[in-house]
């Protein structure tokens, strides 16, 4: 069936929001039709500079990320995504969104 999984975990840093949506905005457009599920729990730096948690779900195109509070201060930045799909890349998957790791890139 070509049915897998692919589970992403970033450490140390918090996921810059606008970042995080771009590549999650691609990989649906690009792939919506093998996206047959997606969840997770996001650690994102928001413009104003706070650190949230948001929660992440998905089926094909259609995609809820509703923001959950703050990030708890005494927890270190973690974000975890999986997906459930065919024709997963999740190599290239998880260089997208290191990418997106607060600090990783020029903030400008």
């Amino acid at each position: 069936t070509g049915i897998a999984t692919c589970s992403i975990t970033l450490d140390g840093a918090p996921l810059v929001l606008k970042r995080f949506m771009d590549v999650m905005n691609s990989l649906r457009a690009q792939h919506a039709e093998d996206l047959y599920r997606y969840k997770g729990v996001i650690c994102v730096k928001e413009p104003s500079g706070t650190t949230k948690r948001a929660v992440l779900q998905g089926v094909h195109d259609m995609c809820e990320f509703e923001p959950r509070g703050d990030w708890p201060a005494e927890k270190p930045a973690k974000s975890q995504i999986v997906f459930i799909g065919r024709k997963l890349d999740s190599a290239l998957w998880r260089r997208l969104f290191e990418k997106c790791k607060f600090g990783v890139l020029d903030e400008a």
